[in-house]
């Protein structure tokens, strides 16, 4: 029996040849791919990039903010700084940027600025920053109108005070305004002078500042941070300049009450004693615990009047006008010794009121000298010696 051998064929299938459209479509698709790739390593070099940086927006850290009024309004920057970058900020400079129509602290609602900001830039990236702050405009909008402040209100507010007797006044200007920003204004008088009469114009200077009137919204009329306006000094009351001005009777007045001063009782002339008798080469004397010299007789003998002269007037201790008047007297002592002498008594700032009538404080006479020599008593009542008061005798 015959065995066939059986032969196994494997049939292929056969291939379709690949169109040119298709062919192309892979191939796109093949290349987005690729490129979606690259920009996925590359976002994510920047983002790597990114991450050594700590990012400042300079815009968001600083403000702007506007004060004044409409036609003076004036814009300012501040920026904050973070404490832990504070060697950069120091660096960081915000520039506000004007032109020839625009001028800060001029501004009018509707005005533009712009804000430039500056930095080092080698510093932060030494730092790792990565700053960010681009020119800004900033529009005016909001200033509110002006208080405008005349200048007869501006010294509406103020006080001059006058303190003594003419010609020898004292002057001082107080703001005593109840507005809080007019407070700030400071008032002075120009060229002061240390005595002021009845009648003197004096010119009280206001001295302010604009910008800080200008963020209260106030402003004054005029130009520059001062006016002036002028005022007279008035007094009631004034010294007496001439002799001719002393009444009769007052000057009897003095007299009498001069005549008080000399005590009689042992002790009351202490003061002049000592001196008296030295003069006269006479021992004094005491009770064993003190002397005993004693004013007996005392006569008017004249009476001066005198006045300061006008380049003395102020000087610190000086009066300005006096009676003098002169007495014959005698110190004695217990043991009878007794040594004639002429004695001063002055009265000092006769004043003439309101009223016409001449006023003198009486209880403030004072025994200013006593001594044995006439000339030295004359040379006191007349100044000879003395060229800050002239001096004339009563002929009454």
């Amino acid at each position: 029996m015959a065995i066939l051998e059986t032969k196994r064929v494997i049939v292929q299938p056969r291939r379709r040849k690949m169109s040119k459209r298709r062919r192309t479509i892979e191939l796109v698709i093949k290349g987005v791919a690729l490129a979606t790739f690259a920009f996925a390593v590359a976002f994510a070099v920047y983002m790597v990039g990114i991450a050594r940086y700590d990012v400042i927006n300079l815009s968001d850290l600083t403000s702007a903010t506007l004060t004044g009024y409409d036609g003076s309004g004036t814009l300012g920057v501040e920026t904050e700084i973070l404490p832990e970058y504070g060697a950069f900020f120091e660096t960081v400079k915000v520039d506000i940027l004007e032109n020839d129509k625009t001028k800060n602290g001029e501004l009018s609602n509707g005005d533009k600025l712009e804000i430039e900001y500056s930095y080092d830039k080698d510093l932060a990236k030494s730092l790792g920053l990565k700053v960010k702050g681009k020119k800004e405009t900033v529009t005016v909008k909001d200033l509110p109108e002006a208080t405008v402040i005349s200048k007869d209100e501006l010294f509406s507010g103020i006080i001059v005070e006058t303190e003594g007797v003419a010609p020898m006044m004292t002057v001082n200007v107080v703001n005593n305004t109840t507005d809080e920003v007019l407070k700030t204004v400071e008032f002075s008088i120009v060229d002061p002078k240390e005595c002021y009469d009845d009648g003197d114009v004096i010119t009280i200077k206001a001295s302010f500042d604009s910008e800080t009137l200008a963020k209260y919204t106030y402003e004054i009329e005029g130009e520059g941070n001062s006016l002036t306006k002028d005022y007279t000094v008035s007094s009631k009351e004034r010294y007496l300049t001439d002799i001719s001005e002393v009444p009769d009777e007052l000057l009897e007045e003095m007299k009498s009450k001069g005549a008080t001063l000399f005590g009689t009782e042992p002790g009351d002339a202490n003061e002049f004693g000592l001196r008296v008798f030295s003069d006269a080469g006479k021992m004094y004397s005491t009770d064993g615990t003190d002397y005993t010299f004693r004013f007996t007789t005392v006569s008017f003998i004249s009476a001066y009047f005198a006045c300061v002269t006008e380049e003395h007037i102020g000087e610190p201790g000086m009066h300005y006008n006096d009676v003098k008047i002169v007495y014959d007297t005698a110190i004695s002592q217990n043991d009878g010794e007794t040594v004639p002498a002429e004695a001063v008594v002055i009265f000092r700032n006769l004043i003439k009121k309101e009223d016409g009538s001449i006023e003198v404080n009486l209880d403030e006479g004072q025994i200013i000298s006593v001594s044995r020599r006439d000339d030295q008593i004359k040379k006191l009542v007349r100044c000879t010696d003395d060229d800050t008061y002239v001096a004339v005798k009563f002929e009454r």
